[in-house]
């Protein structure tokens, strides 16, 4: 049997290592084992490795051809080299054929590992390639290295680790956030537990909304609903000064929508325009909202601690993006004139004209 070697950090596993495995397991007809290394010593935002461990375990559950060994984790030595791995499972599976999957950039390192000829000898070195990478063709030519086919997904664990990105399996996504791990207590700073369990539902439900209509990336769906908020504990009236007076005209309860944009912006790094968008409007609204802004503003007003039955507007919601928008638009419209609230700002106002006129 082919069995192919996939160390790393995995701080987090990510759909870009997933993708990875993928490819290599069709191309050389082989399981995948992910090893997770025992600890990433120059990360400050690393995760306990037992959380790292769940995180593999629930990305990789779908997969009949992955499995994951805890060799690494488990040694009694601090410091792990490759070429112990390799020995330890060719000893275990002398039966079997090995590949060690490596990344780009250590394709040039190779040379310098311990007992490099060595690992080569023993096991197939394959890689999955970068674009606009230089690569060592004398290290790929040496020691016999070959490629993996299949579309590279330029992600970034660090940008994962601070919310500016969040390219991973959903219940991955579920666990960061119920373990308080990475962006969390950073978000913790800015809300208490009543708002952010809101801000979680939310996100929640918008990732469902987005992944049922098949948009690309649904979790940055669960980005904005994570951050819709996040602006709403502090005083806003210095943010709004600094960089929104063209808004000061807006009433009081519109800063925190436009206050939230900033600190997404300015604290957690996000740059994309969708989710920023979705983020300072999703009180008011506007005319010609994008996709994902429509789905905040639904998300926000249906999701399911709002404390009354929202199943219908949901259910309009996973039905049809545009019209379970206008649905739930309508219904908002008749709360807020029922307990006057106001519709009648300039945003409020060209939203329902926009899209209910």
């Amino acid at each position: 049997m082919n069995k192919i070697l996939f160390g790393g950090s995995f701080d987090p596993i990510h759909l870009g290592h997933i993708s990875m495995a993928e490819a290599a397991s069709k191309q050389f007809d082989a399981n995948v084992i992910f090893l997770p290394s025992k600890i990433s010593v120059w990360k400050n935002d690393s995760a306990p490795i037992e959380h790292k461990i769940k995180m593999i375990e629930l990305s990789i559950k779908d997969y009949p051809r992955f499995s994951i060994d805890l060799f690494e984790v488990e040694k009694d030595e601090e410091q792990n080299y490759s070429i112990d791995t390799v020995n330890y499972f060719i000893n275990k599976y002398p039966n079997d054929t090995f590949f060690y999957l490596i990344g780009t950039d250590h394709v040039n390192a190779f040379h310098k590992w311990k007992q490099a000829d060595e690992i080569a000898k023993k096991v197939h070195i394959i890689f999955f390639p970068r674009p606009n990478y230089d690569l060592d063709k004398g290290n790929i030519q040496k020691f016999k290295m070959q490629e993996v086919v299949g579309e590279y997904q330029d992600i970034s664990s660090t940008e994962i680790r601070s919310l500016k990105a969040l390219y991973l399996n959903k219940q991955v996504i579920d666990y960061i956030v119920s373990n308080n791990l990475y962006f969390m207590p950073k978000i913790r700073e800015y809300l208490k537990d009543f708002r952010l369990n809101h801000c979680i539902s939310v996100a929640s439900l918008a990732y469902d909304i987005a992944k049922k209509h098949g948009l690309e990336h649904p979790e940055r769906a669960y980005i904005a609903g994570l951050l819709h908020d996040i602006g709403k504990e502090i005083d806003q009236k210095p943010i709004m000064m600094k960089a929104y007076k063209e808004d000061l005209d807006l009433p009081r309860f519109a800063y925190h929508q436009f206050a939230s944009e900033y600190i997404a912006k300015e604290e957690f790094k996000i740059v994309d325009q969708d989710i920023l968008e979705a983020i300072k409007y999703h009180a008011t609204g506007k005319d010609n909202m994008c996709t994902l802004g429509k789905i905040i503003y639904a998300a926000d007003k249906i999701e399911p601690t709002r404390g009354y039955d929202s199943t219908e507007y949901v259910d309009a919601m996973m039905k049809d993006i545009d019209e379970g928008f206008k649905i739930v638009l309508k219904a908002n419209k008749e709360f807020l004139e029922e307990s006057k609230g106001d519709i009648n700002n300039r945003l409020t106002y060209s939203c329902f004209q926009f899209y209910l006129d």
